[in-house]
């Protein structure tokens, strides 16, 4: 499994970040009950944060979690929706700032992984249609139920992770 995220900010000090493209791939496990229902897991990497601009400096940061959702996985005809709940585990997260001042633009680099708490828990919901080839192409939406800082300088303040993605699976039975 595999695709492209879009994620931001959420939350009442998160309103004036933009969106950030990123990735995920991974793989998962499905187990029906019986032919409407069943149960899936998955492990993703997956490549999450924001950006945001304040005069002539734009930061961008980079969030890279590997994601354990439980599904309630619900398939009819092709169709298939998934819900459930999530925890995010940080592996690396970055903040690059670029200042541009008279045509020069200079850039930083500065890892920030022990700033956001470690463990992010969050819901996931998601819709896809899985053809009789066995290739999937899904829509998901993934948030965060907690702020994600523990230390540095975004402590205390209101800001949780909020994805869309958009990825292709294939399913081995």
């Amino acid at each position: 499994k595999g695709g492209a995220t879009y994620s931001t900010f959420k939350g009442a000090d998160a309103k004036n970040y933009d969106s950030r493209l990123g990735y995920a791939a991974g793989i998962f496990y499905q187990q029906h009950i019986n032919e409407l229902i069943g149960i899936q897991i998955e492990a993703l990497y997956t490549s999450r944060g924001a950006k945001i601009e304040a005069g002539n400096t734009e930061a961008s940061f980079r969030y890279n979690y590997v994601d354990v959702p439980l599904f309630l996985h619900v398939s009819a005809g092709g169709l298939f929706f998934d819900l459930g709940p999530q925890a995010s585990f940080m592996v690396k997260a970055k903040q690059i700032t670029e200042t541009t001042s008279n045509n020069t633009t200079v850039s930083t680099k500065k890892d920030v992984t022990d700033h956001p708490y470690t463990i992010d828990l969050g819901y996931a919901a998601g819709i896809g249609y899985r053809g009789a080839s066995n290739i999937g192409l899904e829509v998901r939406y993934t948030g965060g139920l907690k702020d994600i800082d523990d230390e540095g300088p975004f402590v205390g303040q209101e800001r949780r992770n909020s994805t869309i993605f958009l990825m292709l699976s294939y399913l081995f039975y």
